[in-house]
């Protein structure tokens, strides 16, 4: 008995942080298409706009990862300043961004975006934790 309670707490926790994602998806998506649908961006409705964020994210977080570490790591050791670290991170992070949604782009058929649109969702979705980078932990 206390072992289902305990798969039905995981459960609940994995459905409310699914709902958050997609809710947070869906609304970065939402801002990104206002300013991907000039550079070529078409879709067919807005879910899958949400959908196209969702696991465009999704895909993206391995090279996100490394994409933050590493301007983080040459700020700390004194190979770059600050601004270095930041633009680095702002680079490597659009072009993670941009990678995993092209990868989502290739297999959602509903949804069609053109390199420019996916380099400018990426700076968008990018600039927001730029300020991170730089900062004293604690």
């Amino acid at each position: 008995m206390k072992e289902s309670k305990r798969w039905q707490d995981i459960l609940i926790g994995v459905g409310i942080l699914a709902a958050a994602t997609f809710l947070i998806a869906g609304t970065c998506g939402l801002v990104c298409a206002i300013f991907m649908l000039p550079l070529g961006f078409r879709y067919e409705s807005l879910w899958d706009i949400v959908v196209f964020f969702f696991w465009g994210s999704i895909v993206a977080i391995p090279v996100s990862l490394a994409a933050a570490a590493l301007p983080k790591a040459l700020y700390s050791l004194g190979k770059l300043p600050r601004w270095g670290a930041r633009l680095l991170y702002l680079a490597l992070d659009s072009f993670a961004t941009a990678l995993g949604l092209a990868v989502v782009d290739l297999f959602l058929e509903s949804v069609s975006a053109t390199d420019a649109s996916l380099w400018v969702a990426g700076l968008l979705l990018a600039l927001p934790e730029m300020k991170e980078i730089g900062r004293k932990a604690g």
